[in-house]
């Protein structure tokens, strides 16, 4: 049983094929970045700020994801240090939904700034077990 069966207690299921955003397998493990969406909603661009500064004054920040249903549908948010910054896109919810039992955990949580439109938006950086 794979780290989010454990969690969420679904079942397997079965492999997609590779994303192009993610790295060539070598060695043990590789990573996948995944974009967060809805980073713009409700004060989530205030928790993002205060993240980013948390980060850069070298303070730890506590990632997590969690599933819940919207609309019906599947889905994932992401929570750093207890506040919910976003969503996962629905294909890279498809993917961690298809390979839990490969994913060792959240490498990194990139936070940027877009100047031009004065907007935070965030990646998480997933570690995946290759197959073997």
């Amino acid at each position: 049983m794979g780290l989010f069966s454990k969690l969420f207690g679904k079942p397997k299921q079965p492999m997609p094929q590779p994303q192009a955003n993610m790295k060539p397998e070598t060695g043990k493990s590789h990573t996948k970045v995944c974009k967060v969406a809805g980073v713009t909603f409700g004060n989530r661009q205030e928790c993002l700020k205060r993240l980013r500064t948390d980060k850069q004054a070298g303070k730890v920040i506590n990632v997590s994801m969690q599933e819940y249903s919207y609309q019906g549908e599947p889905a994932i948010k992401i929570i750093a240090n207890g506040m919910e910054i976003g969503n996962l896109h629905t294909e890279d919810c498809d993917f961690i939904k298809n390979n839990q039992s490969r994913i060792l955990g959240i490498k990194d949580l990139y936070i940027g700034y877009a100047e031009d439109i004065k907007t935070y938006y965030a990646k998480i950086t997933l570690i995946i077990q290759n197959k073997t």
